[in-house]
Parts: structure tokens; sequence; C-alpha cells
């Protein structure tokens, strides 16, 4: 994902190879033993099932973290595209953005209007060009991993990186899912999609804690019956410490690289992407596929 080749950064040329802010020094991603990562996933699952008879408040009651993609995971375009005149979004509290925020248009219909202002601009490209999984979310994923299920739930990413995106991240093989709203048939804020989404990875709506940069998404989530924390794109590394704060974890980074998500290529990795056929019907056990990537 070199942001240095006009081909793929999606500037229309205009950008003299530097289209992408893209983090530097970022150390290997280490492998780790399959066996070691049986071990983590079922003491995490076994210590959520633990706690079922909490207090609804209590952080100990959270067994899935459920975590938006573009704008957490990944950065959003805004933080990582390097354009003369890009818009600003949430950076700058941009008017057409707050729109976005409030739910009275989408972020797809937001970027086909930037798109349109600007012949030549190729917002997919961008995506794809600049787009890395942020580094404070990958200093934690471990010790997330053995706190809590890690599902990773989107509208749409397919639209702008084809159906194939979860293998552009290897750190998603550290999340036990990845859910795609649009399979689903019902998008994100609607409270329906998060019912289905919790449905899908067999957990009630209030054991989840979802985390989304939008605020719309955030109440339909909430209204669903979830957990809602937002994650502010100008404060990263803040966002992920009231997350972890959230879950009663340690603020302190993890005391070895990141290793939970490198698996030998002959293992796919506990990651069930879900696939849901138009008109069937949400809880079905036979609609996802697993290691579908």
């Amino acid at each position: 994902m070199d942001g240095g080749a006009h081909d793929d950064c999606g500037c229309g040329g205009s950008c003299d190879g530097a289209a992408c802010r893209l983090p530097v020094g970022r150390s290997p991603l280490p492998t780790v033993d399959p066996a070691a990562w049986g071990t983590r996933r079922r003491r995490a699952l076994r210590r959520a099932a633990g706690t079922r008879t909490a207090d609804r408040d209590s952080p100990r009651r959270i067994s899935v973290l459920m975590l938006d993609v573009g704008g957490v995971v990944i950065p959003s375009l805004f933080e990582s595209v390097s354009l003369a005149g890009f818009p600003s979004g949430p950076l700058t509290d941009e008017t057409t953005w707050g729109e976005v925020q409030r739910g009275e248009t989408t972020e797809r219909d937001y970027w086909t209007a930037v798109a349109a202002e600007r012949p030549g601009l190729d917002i997919g490209g961008l995506w794809r060009a600049c787009s890395h999984v942020r580094d404070e979310l990958r200093r934690s994923l471990d010790a997330l991993a053995e706190r809590v299920r890690l599902v990773a739930f989107t509208n749409d990413m397919a639209h702008f990186f084809g159906e194939r995106w979860p293998e552009r991240f290897p750190e998603l093989r550290a999340f036990d899912a990845i859910v795609e709203a649009s399979r689903l048939g019902v998008h994100k804020p609607d409270p329906d999609a998060f019912r289905a989404a919790a449905a899908w990875v067999g957990e009630r709506p209030d054991r989840c804690l979802f985390v989304d940069d939008l605020q719309a998404n955030l109440d339909g989530a909430q209204r669903a019956g979830m957990h809602a924390r937002l994650f502010d794109v100008r404060d990263p590394g803040g966002s992920v410490r009231r997350v972890l704060e959230d879950l009663d974890l340690a603020l302190q980074p993890p005391a070895r690289p990141v290793g939970a998500f490198r698996r030998p290529a002959a293992d796919p990795g506990p990651t069930a992407a879900f696939a849901v056929s138009p008109g069937q019907r949400p809880g079905a056990p036979s609609a996802f596929r697993r290691g579908a990537r």
C-alpha cells in the first residue's frame, strides 16, 4: 500500500507521489504459536462466561468488543490523506461532516459528493493506498484479545476495497469475527443492525461494547442495548485508552510487540467472516462461512 504511486493512490496524478500519511518504523508482525493462541482465546471466553451475573455497569460484564473499521480500526481518510484542499471532516468540525455524524446523510454519500466536486479524485483508491491498522490499536491487541472477543463491524468495506478486503490487514486475524452490515440486510445506524450483529456472534447486546467515530452509529447501538464509546479521531491514543478503561484493563502498553495476529499460512485462524444471503433470516445457523477471506 505504497502512497507513492499514482496508479494506486487515487490522487488523479496531482499529489507528486505523496498522497498518504503512512506510519514509519513499525515493527514486523511476529509469529505466534497456534497452541498459545487457542489457550489465550479459551481463557478469555471462560472469563467472559464467568461474569454473566455481574452488574450491568460492571466492565466485567462486557464479553464482546465490537469495533467499527473505517475510522476506528483503520484511520479515517481525513487523517491518512495528505492532499492540498482535501476535506478535513471532524478534524475541524466541518459542517457537511456534521451531517454524517448526526445520521442526516451517509458516509458513502459524503464521499460521493467529495468525488463529484473533484473529478479525477479516486476515493476508493485513496482508501486502498492510505489505509493501515492504527498503531495505537495494534499495540493493544494482545491485551484486548485476552479480555474479550474481538469483532470488526463495518457497513460495507467491500465497496471501496473489494470482497477480499480483510486480506489487506493481517492484524484482523486477531479478531474472532468480521461482520458486514451489508450482508445482514440492514446498515448502521439502524438498531436492528446491531441486534443482528450481536446475534451473529452469539451474544446479547448488553454484553457488547461498540466503538465508532460516528455519534449516529453509537446512538443506534445504545438503542439496541449495547454499551457505546465514541472514538475521537483527533485523539486516537486517548480513545484507545478510554476503551481499555471501559474494559477495566491496565493502560500501559504490552511488554512485548503485538503478536496476537500472525499465524502460520496453513492455519486460517479463528476469524469468521459472516455472509448473509438476501432475505435470509438473521440468526440462521448456516448463514456464515468459517475463515472466509
